[in-house]
């Protein structure tokens, strides 16, 4: 980090969605892979991994979809390409593409998915606090998780509140000392995992349970997370190369998530009911010797709480861009508040965490995909050269301020045939039938045709309309 950072570690944040001084941009990339790494070193990757196994994959089958889904990384690579050209957050340098106004309704749809990723966060770092106190001696009850549950979410809103600089500073750690204790976890699972049982998992459909899993993951990363990869950049010096660039950003979340869900893949043997369970964290924290366990669940408590901050940080961005006055600050109390109201009826009323998380997945990848191939190829073919405009962004002297109709259709087409054949559990569309009936490739579908509508609406020059 550079001395300028440093310096400022510990101070609240105040540059908000505004252009970063040029004074300021004096980021390098491998800050960058120390973000994503931590972002992407949470327990919840293990998790990840016995989802994949649980839709009736084979050992190598369960690698590979693992390796393919977290290359959905390459999505954020590029939408950090574009924060350090724009300098500024990622869904107000969308405001190019659909027009201030018209720039809302993505950005909502961003807003609402990082909030539904924070409450995840926030459960999941509740479930584990509660699973490492259990691990101590105390006894499971609705005390323990209200108290793990309050510990947490404060922890996670002061570090919100103090910025990019704590984030980054904080997350360079978490990752060292996370990513040692899970060596030694990775370790100590493959000397005790019974080779035979998992080499003797029977390989299913490529078709029906490979791609499945392999949407699944990428919903769950890189598709996930590319709506934030200029939120991290935009700090970056000009000077940075974006093949650094994106090197940084793909090893760091790559690495860890692959790791995390090698070690789901196994523990998926021991615990068959793990991608099920109400709490999958205290039952990983189970197979571990005590001596394991609480250091392993304490550094996973720090982990999450970094993976947190990142939500709530780029959720009260995704705010200010919509066009609420306020501090980031209070923007970021706001967005919070709604956070722990979430988790507070998914802890204590309604009791199942895994099956909302995956339709939730599911539900938002179609919209986030959609609108990432519209962001990425403007990107390519219009702002890598061209740069965006600053009166364009904000509106200045009356440019921009409308909605731009047709990028807006092709995000919205692109979202709706998605949705068409998908069975996310909140919507299920009527042409889910078939290959798309117990899958989730309405990912790739919303993907392609907002990438050939918007392709074709380019190549009519409908950047000068």
């Amino acid at each position: 980090m550079s001395d300028i950072n440093r310096s400022e570690t510990w101070k609240v944040e105040s540059t908000g969605i505004d252009l970063v001084p040029e004074a300021e941009q004096t980021g390098k990339p491998i800050e960058l892979f120390w973000v994503w790494s931590a972002a992407n070193i949470g327990i919840l990757g293990v998790v990840y991994g016995a989802l994949i196994v649980g839709f009736g994959l084979s050992f190598i089958q369960s690698v590979l979809a693992a390796l393919v889904g977290v290359a959905s990384f390459a999505l954020v690579g590029y939408t950090s390409f574009a924060g350090k050209r724009g300098r500024t957050s990622t869904l107000t340098l969308s405001r190019v593409i659909f027009g201030l106004k018209g720039n809302i309704a993505p950005t909502a749809f961003s807003w609402i998915n990082l909030m539904g990723w924070e409450a995840v966060n926030v459960i999941t770092g509740t479930l584990t606090l509660a699973a490492l106190f259990q691990a101590m001696g105390l006894a499971e009850s609705p005390l323990l998780t209200g108290v793990s549950l309050l510990l947490f979410g404060g922890l996670t809103i002061v570090v919100s509140l103090l910025g990019q600089n704590t984030v980054v500073w904080l997350q360079t750690w978490f990752s060292r000392i996370f990513g040692s204790m899970t060596l030694v976890v990775v370790l100590y699972i493959a000397c005790t995992t019974e080779w035979q049982r998992v080499l003797a998992l029977p390989a299913g459909s490529w078709l029906t349970g490979f791609l499945p899993a392999v949407s699944i993951i990428a919903a769950g990363t890189g598709i996930g997370w590319a709506i934030a990869g200029a939120d991290y950049s935009r700090y970056q010096s000009p000077q940075s190369s974006n093949k650094s660039i994106f090197a940084a950003v793909m090893s760091g979340a790559c690495l860890p998530l692959v790791l995390l869900m090698f070690t789901g893949i196994l523990l998926s043997v021991q615990l068959p009911d793990l991608a099920s369970s109400a709490n999958p964290i205290a039952l990983i924290g189970s197979v571990l010797p005590t001596w394991m366990a609480i250091p392993y669940l304490l550094t996973a408590t720090a982990g999450i709480v970094t993976i947190a901050v990142l939500s709530l940080y780029s959720a009260s961005l995704n705010l200010l861009t919509i066009g609420v006055k306020v501090k980031q600050s209070l923007a970021v109390s706001l967005d919070a508040l709604l956070v722990l109201a979430i988790a507070l009826y998914v802890l204590f009323v309604s009791g199942d965490f895994m099956g909302p998380f995956i339709a939730f997945l599911v539900f938002c990848g179609v919209f986030l995909a959609a609108w990432e191939a519209i962001f990425i190829l403007d990107y390519l073919r219009l702002r890598r050269h061209h740069g965006y405009d600053g009166n364009a962004l904000y509106g200045l002297n009356g440019q921009n301020r409308g909605v731009r109709t047709v990028p807006l259709c092709c995000w919205f087409l692109g979202a709706l045939s998605g949705l068409m054949v998908t069975k996310s559990g909140f919507i299920d569309g009527p042409l889910a039938k078939g290959l798309f009936a117990d899958s989730s490739l309405g990912l790739f579908v919303s993907f392609l045709v907002s990438l050939i509508a918007y392709g074709l609406f380019l190549a009519a020059g409908g950047e000068r309309k």
